[in-house]
Protein backbone atom coordinates (compact mmCIF):
# COMPACT_ATOMS: atom_id res chain seq x y z
CA UNK A 1 0.00 0.00 0.00
CA UNK A 2 1.55 3.18 -0.51
CA UNK A 3 1.60 6.18 1.81
CA UNK A 4 -0.94 8.43 -0.44
CA UNK A 5 -3.57 5.55 0.38
CA UNK A 6 -2.63 5.55 4.04
CA UNK A 7 -2.61 9.48 4.30
CA UNK A 8 -6.42 9.27 2.59
CA UNK A 9 -7.50 6.49 4.88
CA UNK A 10 -5.87 8.73 8.14
CA UNK A 11 -8.41 11.47 6.26
CA UNK A 12 -11.28 9.73 6.13
CA UNK A 13 -11.00 8.42 9.60
CA UNK A 14 -10.44 11.92 11.20
CA UNK A 15 -13.83 13.17 9.05
CA UNK A 16 -15.65 9.78 10.42
CA UNK A 17 -14.30 10.78 13.97
CA UNK A 18 -15.89 14.90 13.50
CA UNK A 19 -19.32 13.09 12.22
CA UNK A 20 -19.86 10.69 15.30
CA UNK A 21 -18.89 13.89 17.69
CA UNK A 22 -21.55 15.96 15.82
CA UNK A 23 -23.19 12.66 16.29
CA UNK A 24 -23.46 12.36 19.71
CA UNK A 25 -22.85 15.91 20.78
CA UNK A 26 -26.66 16.75 21.13
CA UNK A 27 -26.75 13.58 24.22
CA UNK A 28 -24.17 15.64 26.14
CA UNK A 29 -26.06 18.85 25.66
CA UNK A 30 -28.99 17.52 26.75
CA UNK A 31 -28.32 15.58 29.15
CA UNK A 32 -26.24 18.34 31.19
CA UNK A 33 -24.20 15.43 32.82
CA UNK A 34 -21.47 16.48 35.45
CA UNK A 35 -17.78 15.45 35.81
CA UNK A 36 -17.48 12.04 36.68
CA UNK A 37 -20.67 11.18 34.30
CA UNK A 38 -19.42 12.69 31.52
CA UNK A 39 -16.06 10.75 31.13
CA UNK A 40 -17.99 7.75 31.47
CA UNK A 41 -20.37 8.89 28.18
CA UNK A 42 -17.12 10.43 26.62
CA UNK A 43 -15.96 6.49 26.95
CA UNK A 44 -19.37 5.15 25.79
CA UNK A 45 -18.92 7.52 22.51
CA UNK A 46 -15.47 6.56 21.55
CA UNK A 47 -16.31 2.97 21.63
CA UNK A 48 -19.55 3.39 20.02
CA UNK A 49 -17.94 5.66 17.37
CA UNK A 50 -14.83 4.17 16.47
CA UNK A 51 -15.16 1.21 13.90
CA UNK A 52 -14.11 -2.33 14.94
CA UNK A 53 -12.95 -3.70 11.30
CA UNK A 54 -9.76 -2.85 9.31
CA UNK A 55 -10.12 -0.84 6.62
CA UNK A 56 -9.61 -3.41 3.71
CA UNK A 57 -6.31 -4.51 2.30
CA UNK A 58 -4.16 -3.16 5.62
CA UNK A 59 -2.22 -5.28 6.73
CA UNK A 60 -3.32 -6.90 10.92
CA UNK A 61 0.72 -4.37 12.69
CA UNK A 62 -0.57 -1.36 9.83
CA UNK A 63 -4.40 -2.12 11.47
CA UNK A 64 -3.38 -2.13 15.21
CA UNK A 65 -1.20 1.16 14.24
CA UNK A 66 -3.89 3.00 12.58
CA UNK A 67 -6.73 1.92 14.97
CA UNK A 68 -4.11 3.43 18.40
CA UNK A 69 -3.37 6.66 16.14
CA UNK A 70 -7.56 6.75 15.44
CA UNK A 71 -8.66 6.49 19.45
CA UNK A 72 -6.13 8.49 20.71
CA UNK A 73 -6.93 11.31 17.93
CA UNK A 74 -10.70 10.87 19.07
CA UNK A 75 -10.49 10.59 22.27
CA UNK A 76 -8.82 14.08 22.25
CA UNK A 77 -11.46 15.53 20.12
CA UNK A 78 -14.18 13.75 22.70
CA UNK A 79 -12.36 14.75 25.90
CA UNK A 80 -12.22 18.84 24.37
CA UNK A 81 -15.78 19.05 23.55
CA UNK A 82 -16.70 17.32 27.09
CA UNK A 83 -14.74 20.05 28.31
CA UNK A 84 -16.25 23.26 26.22
CA UNK A 85 -20.01 21.57 26.97
CA UNK A 86 -18.94 21.21 30.65
CA UNK A 87 -17.67 24.93 30.77
CA UNK A 88 -21.07 25.89 29.65
CA UNK A 89 -22.70 24.73 32.67
CA UNK A 90 -21.12 26.88 34.90
CA UNK A 91 -20.48 30.41 35.04
CA UNK A 92 -20.47 32.09 37.88
CA UNK A 93 -22.13 35.71 38.46
CA UNK A 94 -21.12 39.13 38.46
CA UNK A 95 -17.49 37.63 37.98
CA UNK A 96 -17.21 36.61 41.26
CA UNK A 97 -13.46 34.86 41.73
CA UNK A 98 -12.83 34.88 45.50
CA UNK A 99 -14.77 34.05 49.30
CA UNK A 100 -14.77 37.77 50.03
CA UNK A 101 -16.87 38.11 46.93
CA UNK A 102 -19.11 35.31 47.01
CA UNK A 103 -20.05 36.53 50.62
CA UNK A 104 -20.86 40.05 49.27
CA UNK A 105 -23.42 38.18 46.68
CA UNK A 106 -24.82 36.05 49.01
CA UNK A 107 -25.49 39.30 51.30
CA UNK A 108 -27.21 41.40 47.96
CA UNK A 109 -29.45 37.95 47.52
CA UNK A 110 -30.75 38.52 51.21
CA UNK A 111 -32.73 41.71 49.18
CA UNK A 112 -34.18 39.12 47.08
CA UNK A 113 -36.12 36.44 49.25
CA UNK A 114 -38.95 35.08 47.68
CA UNK A 115 -38.10 36.60 43.91
CA UNK A 116 -39.83 35.26 40.90
CA UNK A 117 -37.19 37.13 38.64
CA UNK A 118 -34.18 35.53 39.64
CA UNK A 119 -31.96 33.16 37.01
CA UNK A 120 -29.55 30.45 36.83
CA UNK A 121 -26.11 31.90 35.05
CA UNK A 122 -25.87 28.28 33.34
CA UNK A 123 -27.00 24.84 33.14
CA UNK A 124 -26.68 21.98 35.06
CA UNK A 125 -27.26 23.71 38.36
CA UNK A 126 -26.87 21.47 40.96
CA UNK A 127 -29.73 20.99 43.51
CA UNK A 128 -28.74 19.44 46.63
CA UNK A 129 -30.73 18.15 49.93
CA UNK A 130 -28.87 20.09 52.22
CA UNK A 131 -26.77 23.54 52.18
CA UNK A 132 -23.34 21.81 51.83
CA UNK A 133 -21.83 19.43 49.73
CA UNK A 134 -24.25 16.55 49.57
CA UNK A 135 -26.84 14.53 48.03
CA UNK A 136 -28.04 15.76 44.48
CA UNK A 137 -31.81 15.58 43.97
CA UNK A 138 -31.81 17.43 40.50
CA UNK A 139 -30.63 20.00 38.37
CA UNK A 140 -31.97 23.82 37.81
CA UNK A 141 -31.54 24.87 34.24
CA UNK A 142 -31.19 28.40 32.75
CA UNK A 143 -34.98 28.52 31.35
CA UNK A 144 -36.33 27.00 34.26
CA UNK A 145 -38.07 29.65 36.54
CA UNK A 146 -38.31 29.66 40.72
CA UNK A 147 -38.75 31.08 44.16
CA UNK A 148 -35.62 32.00 46.31
CA UNK A 149 -36.26 30.79 49.48
CA UNK A 150 -33.25 30.88 52.15
CA UNK A 151 -29.74 31.68 52.22
CA UNK A 152 -27.18 29.58 54.26
CA UNK A 153 -23.66 28.81 54.04
CA UNK A 154 -23.03 30.20 50.53
CA UNK A 155 -25.90 28.21 49.05
CA UNK A 156 -29.64 29.38 47.79
CA UNK A 157 -32.42 27.19 48.40
CA UNK A 158 -34.67 27.50 45.80
CA UNK A 159 -38.28 25.98 44.51
CA UNK A 160 -38.82 25.21 41.03
CA UNK A 161 -42.14 26.65 39.83
CA UNK A 162 -41.87 26.02 36.16
CA UNK A 163 -39.58 23.31 34.23
CA UNK A 164 -38.93 24.49 30.67
CA UNK A 165 -39.36 21.36 28.12
CA UNK A 166 -35.69 21.72 27.54
CA UNK A 167 -35.02 20.56 31.36
CA UNK A 168 -34.11 17.01 31.55
CA UNK A 169 -33.50 16.75 35.24
CA UNK A 170 -36.29 19.63 36.84
CA UNK A 171 -39.58 19.62 37.71
CA UNK A 172 -42.20 22.00 39.43
CA UNK A 173 -41.48 21.53 42.87
CA UNK A 174 -38.13 20.31 42.86
CA UNK A 175 -36.48 22.38 46.12
CA UNK A 176 -32.92 22.49 47.19
CA UNK A 177 -29.76 24.34 47.51
CA UNK A 178 -28.21 25.83 45.21
CA UNK A 179 -24.23 27.22 45.02
CA UNK A 180 -25.32 30.85 44.95
CA UNK A 181 -22.63 31.51 42.97
CA UNK A 182 -24.88 30.44 40.17
CA UNK A 183 -27.87 32.58 41.11
CA UNK A 184 -27.88 36.35 39.68
CA UNK A 185 -30.45 39.14 40.01
CA UNK A 186 -32.15 41.22 37.99
CA UNK A 187 -30.24 44.64 39.58
CA UNK A 188 -28.17 46.75 37.58
CA UNK A 189 -24.32 47.82 37.99
CA UNK A 190 -25.61 50.29 41.22
CA UNK A 191 -27.84 48.54 42.81
CA UNK A 192 -25.72 45.32 43.07
CA UNK A 193 -23.14 47.88 44.38
CA UNK A 194 -25.14 49.15 46.76
CA UNK A 195 -25.03 52.81 45.53
CA UNK A 196 -28.85 52.76 44.10
CA UNK A 197 -31.99 50.91 46.09
CA UNK A 198 -32.84 48.04 44.69
CA UNK A 199 -36.25 47.67 43.39
CA UNK A 200 -38.78 46.36 45.49
CA UNK A 201 -40.97 43.76 43.61
CA UNK A 202 -44.64 44.44 43.62
CA UNK A 203 -46.86 43.90 46.49
CA UNK A 204 -48.13 40.01 45.86
CA UNK A 205 -52.21 40.17 43.96
CA UNK A 206 -53.26 36.92 45.48
CA UNK A 207 -53.76 36.21 49.49
CA UNK A 208 -51.02 37.21 51.33
CA UNK A 209 -49.80 34.91 53.26
CA UNK A 210 -47.90 35.64 56.72
CA UNK A 211 -44.13 35.75 56.46
CA UNK A 212 -43.19 33.02 59.22
CA UNK A 213 -45.74 30.89 57.37
CA UNK A 214 -44.53 30.84 53.90
CA UNK A 215 -42.02 27.95 53.35
CA UNK A 216 -41.69 23.97 52.89
CA UNK A 217 -44.59 21.76 54.31
CA UNK A 218 -44.59 17.96 54.32
CA UNK A 219 -47.31 15.36 54.53
CA UNK A 220 -46.40 11.89 55.15
CA UNK A 221 -47.53 9.29 57.96
CA UNK A 222 -43.33 8.57 59.16
CA UNK A 223 -43.62 5.08 57.56
CA UNK A 224 -43.68 3.69 53.71
CA UNK A 225 -42.15 5.08 51.48
CA UNK A 226 -44.75 7.71 50.77
CA UNK A 227 -44.90 12.03 51.16
CA UNK A 228 -45.96 14.94 49.49
CA UNK A 229 -44.38 18.09 49.83
CA UNK A 230 -45.27 22.02 49.42
CA UNK A 231 -43.91 25.26 49.40
CA UNK A 232 -46.26 27.92 50.05
CA UNK A 233 -45.66 31.08 48.69
CA UNK A 234 -46.47 35.03 49.54
CA UNK A 235 -49.18 35.19 47.87
CA UNK A 236 -51.01 32.22 48.51
CA UNK A 237 -49.96 29.93 45.36
CA UNK A 238 -48.05 26.61 46.22
CA UNK A 239 -45.82 24.03 44.08
CA UNK A 240 -45.52 20.45 45.28
CA UNK A 241 -44.54 17.15 44.65
CA UNK A 242 -46.27 13.71 45.80
CA UNK A 243 -44.31 10.14 45.85
CA UNK A 244 -45.21 6.63 46.56
CA UNK A 245 -42.87 3.62 46.10
CA UNK A 246 -44.07 0.05 45.65
CA UNK A 247 -41.10 -1.98 45.09
CA UNK A 248 -42.81 -5.38 45.97
CA UNK A 249 -45.47 -5.18 43.05
CA UNK A 250 -43.78 -5.95 40.21
CA UNK A 251 -44.39 -7.13 36.52
CA UNK A 252 -42.31 -8.43 33.53
CA UNK A 253 -41.60 -5.21 32.44
CA UNK A 254 -41.14 -3.53 35.77
CA UNK A 255 -39.58 -5.77 38.07
CA UNK A 256 -37.80 -3.17 40.02
CA UNK A 257 -41.54 -2.47 41.19
CA UNK A 258 -44.52 0.90 40.89
CA UNK A 259 -44.06 4.59 42.01
CA UNK A 260 -46.67 6.96 41.83
CA UNK A 261 -46.16 10.35 41.15
CA UNK A 262 -47.81 13.86 41.24
CA UNK A 263 -45.76 17.08 40.31
CA UNK A 264 -48.16 20.15 40.64
CA UNK A 265 -49.33 23.72 41.67
CA UNK A 266 -52.59 26.05 42.94
CA UNK A 267 -53.43 28.57 44.47
CA UNK A 268 -55.42 29.54 47.78
CA UNK A 269 -57.58 32.49 48.41
CA UNK A 270 -59.47 34.36 50.81
CA UNK A 271 -57.37 33.96 54.00
CA UNK A 272 -59.70 35.06 56.96
CA UNK A 273 -58.63 35.12 60.71
CA UNK A 274 -60.22 32.36 62.74
CA UNK A 275 -59.95 33.08 66.73
CA UNK A 276 -55.79 33.62 67.65
CA UNK A 277 -53.84 31.14 65.90
CA UNK A 278 -54.85 29.96 62.98
CA UNK A 279 -56.83 31.13 59.42
CA UNK A 280 -59.39 29.64 56.80
CA UNK A 281 -58.65 29.73 53.31
CA UNK A 282 -59.93 28.48 50.12
CA UNK A 283 -58.32 26.11 47.42
CA UNK A 284 -59.18 28.45 44.44
CA UNK A 285 -57.06 26.10 41.89
CA UNK A 286 -55.25 23.01 42.03
CA UNK A 287 -52.92 21.86 38.89
CA UNK A 288 -51.22 18.88 38.34
CA UNK A 289 -48.22 19.35 35.42
CA UNK A 290 -49.49 16.84 33.02
CA UNK A 291 -48.29 13.70 33.09
CA UNK A 292 -48.33 9.94 31.93
CA UNK A 293 -48.02 6.36 32.80
CA UNK A 294 -44.36 4.96 31.47
CA UNK A 295 -41.75 2.22 32.19
CA UNK A 296 -38.17 3.34 33.26
CA UNK A 297 -35.32 1.60 34.54
CA UNK A 298 -37.25 -1.29 35.16
CA UNK A 299 -40.08 0.87 37.09
CA UNK A 300 -43.78 0.99 36.84
CA UNK A 301 -44.33 4.76 36.42
CA UNK A 302 -47.93 6.24 37.55
CA UNK A 303 -49.43 9.29 37.39
CA UNK A 304 -51.06 9.96 40.12
CA UNK A 305 -53.06 13.26 41.99
CA UNK A 306 -51.73 15.80 44.54
CA UNK A 307 -52.37 13.66 47.89
CA UNK A 308 -53.14 15.30 51.06
CA UNK A 309 -54.87 18.60 48.81
CA UNK A 310 -56.57 16.85 46.38
CA UNK A 311 -60.63 16.25 47.60
CA UNK A 312 -60.20 19.56 49.74
CA UNK A 313 -62.10 23.10 48.78
CA UNK A 314 -61.01 24.74 52.28
CA UNK A 315 -58.24 24.30 54.38
CA UNK A 316 -56.70 25.58 58.35
CA UNK A 317 -53.36 27.58 58.84
CA UNK A 318 -52.36 26.86 62.48
CA UNK A 319 -49.64 29.06 63.67
CA UNK A 320 -46.99 27.81 66.17
CA UNK A 321 -49.11 28.82 69.29
CA UNK A 322 -52.08 27.00 68.02
CA UNK A 323 -53.38 24.98 70.73
CA UNK A 324 -53.42 21.18 70.72
CA UNK A 325 -56.33 20.72 72.35
CA UNK A 326 -58.01 23.33 69.70
CA UNK A 327 -57.78 21.26 67.02
CA UNK A 328 -59.29 18.14 65.17
CA UNK A 329 -58.55 14.58 65.95
CA UNK A 330 -57.84 13.90 62.44
CA UNK A 331 -55.12 16.56 62.77
CA UNK A 332 -53.78 14.93 65.88
CA UNK A 333 -53.73 11.33 63.95
CA UNK A 334 -51.29 12.61 61.51
CA UNK A 335 -49.04 14.01 64.25
CA UNK A 336 -49.45 11.02 65.86
CA UNK A 337 -50.00 12.73 69.76
CA UNK A 338 -53.38 11.42 70.62
CA UNK A 339 -53.48 12.77 73.73
CA UNK A 340 -51.62 16.22 74.35
CA UNK A 341 -50.71 17.78 77.58
CA UNK A 342 -53.23 20.88 78.59
CA UNK A 343 -51.67 23.90 77.17
CA UNK A 344 -49.36 22.22 74.58
CA UNK A 345 -48.77 24.26 71.81
CA UNK A 346 -48.49 22.80 68.12
CA UNK A 347 -44.98 24.40 67.88
CA UNK A 348 -44.94 24.38 64.06
CA UNK A 349 -46.78 26.01 61.19
CA UNK A 350 -49.26 23.61 59.70
CA UNK A 351 -51.91 23.15 57.00
CA UNK A 352 -55.42 21.40 57.73
CA UNK A 353 -57.28 19.88 54.68
CA UNK A 354 -60.86 19.96 56.13
CA UNK A 355 -62.44 17.93 53.98
CA UNK A 356 -60.20 14.92 53.92
CA UNK A 357 -58.06 15.76 57.40
CA UNK A 358 -54.73 15.39 55.78
CA UNK A 359 -52.36 17.61 57.65
CA UNK A 360 -49.18 19.47 56.50
CA UNK A 361 -46.48 20.16 59.05
CA UNK A 362 -43.40 22.80 58.24
CA UNK A 363 -41.52 20.90 60.72
CA UNK A 364 -41.45 17.27 60.39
Amino acid sequence: MSASFHEKEALRNQRDAVRSVNRYLPCFVMKRMGTKETLMQCRMVIMVGLPTGAPCGVPRSRQTEENGMKRNGFALLVALVCLAVGNAHAVKTRGIASDGASATHLAHLAQHLYATDLHGTGNYLKVRMDAKDSYVLGHLEQADQFVLLALQNGYAKVVVTQSADTSPDSWVGLAGWVDADYIDCPCNDAQYAGAASVTQPAAPEGTPIPKAAVGEYIFASGAGAWSTSLVLLPDGAFVGVFGDSDMGDTGADYPNGIHYFCMFRGQFGGLQPVGDHAYAMTLAALLPEPAQDHIADGVLYIASEAYGIAGGSTFLLYTPEALLSEVSKDFLLWMHHPEPAPGETLGCYALFNQQTGDTFFSEY
